[in-house]
């Protein structure tokens, strides 16, 4: 199966947001095994991503980068083992970087519905909720 082209933001160079990305053609890995195909409609911006385009972030992948921790979005693609219920539905997702871009790959278990929630409200879940939820059962 042929790689999917789609359009990212990618982090080129560290600094400010204005200068720091440029709009790329991507290419996105058909998704394998476990992982899903997702047609991103909106994603999250984290802290992660402002101290990856700041070089405070030590996992960061290298230039050009497509940052994103967590997008919203349809799911287009799905691996062999995931189950055929999930494509065509609208989910929130875990996506560990990939998310500034029209299509992203993730693993199913970093997926959920979401149905008919806002994306603004939705692209807020996965990592600020798992801060808040760490913080408070870890940490506290």
């Amino acid at each position: 199966m042929e790689k999917l082209k789609s359009e990212g933001y990618a982090l080129v160079s560290y600094g400010k947001a204005e200068t720091a990305f440029q709009l790329q053609s991507v290419e996105i890995k058909n998704p394998v095994e476990n992982e899903v195909l997702i047609k991103v409609e909106a994603f999250g911006l984290n802290y992660a991503d402002v101290m990856a385009r700041n070089k405070m972030y030590r996992e960061a992948p290298s230039f050009p980068a497509i940052l994103g921790y967590e997008v919203v979005g349809i799911v287009q693609q799905i691996g062999e083992k995931v189950d055929p219920d999930l494509l065509g539905k609208r989910v929130v997702a875990f996506t560990r970087f990939g998310g500034y871009a029209q299509h992203a790959v993730t693993f199913d278990s970093a997926v959920a519905r979401i149905d008919d929630m806002p994306a603004e409200e939705a692209s807020s879940l996965c990592t600020q909720f798992v801060t808040a939820y760490y913080i408070v059962c870890d940490v506290a």
